[in-house]
């Protein structure tokens, strides 16, 4: 559920971004991206330049391909799957923890009634 809603609120606010990048254009520029991604232009640049980001140097122009970062960040997504495990995760150790603690307890009780 929670997936659902970030993911279609997520979707909303690149369809707005997309429309403020003229459609005919492939390659856009990092100040471009950095709309796209909601980041600053050196945040852009920084990625880039670790290889965290792909683009494309043509001369001394920085493009990217807005085919290449839709793909990653569908890459770098976290899918609901992972959302679940991580949930899960974190049930599992509390349950683990409580187990614990159960026997503790039930470990003093006999104690005490010895």
């Amino acid at each position: 559920m929670l997936a659902d809603i970030l993911a279609e609120k997520y979707f909303e606010r690149m369809d707005e971004r997309m429309k403020k990048i003229p459609e005919l254009r492939r390659l856009i520029t990092a100040k471009e991206a950095g709309q796209y991604f909601s980041l600053s232009t050196e945040t852009i640049y920084r990625m880039a330049s670790l290889k965290k980001l792909p683009y494309l140097k043509i001369g001394d122009r920085v493009l990217f391909d807005i085919k290449t970062l839709d793909h990653w960040i569908e890459r770098h997504l976290i899918k609901e799957k992972e959302w679940k495990r991580e949930e899960l995760k974190a049930e599992i150790e509390k349950d683990k923890l409580d187990a614990k603690g159960s026997k503790e307890s039930d470990l003093l009780t006999l104690l005490k009634k010895k």
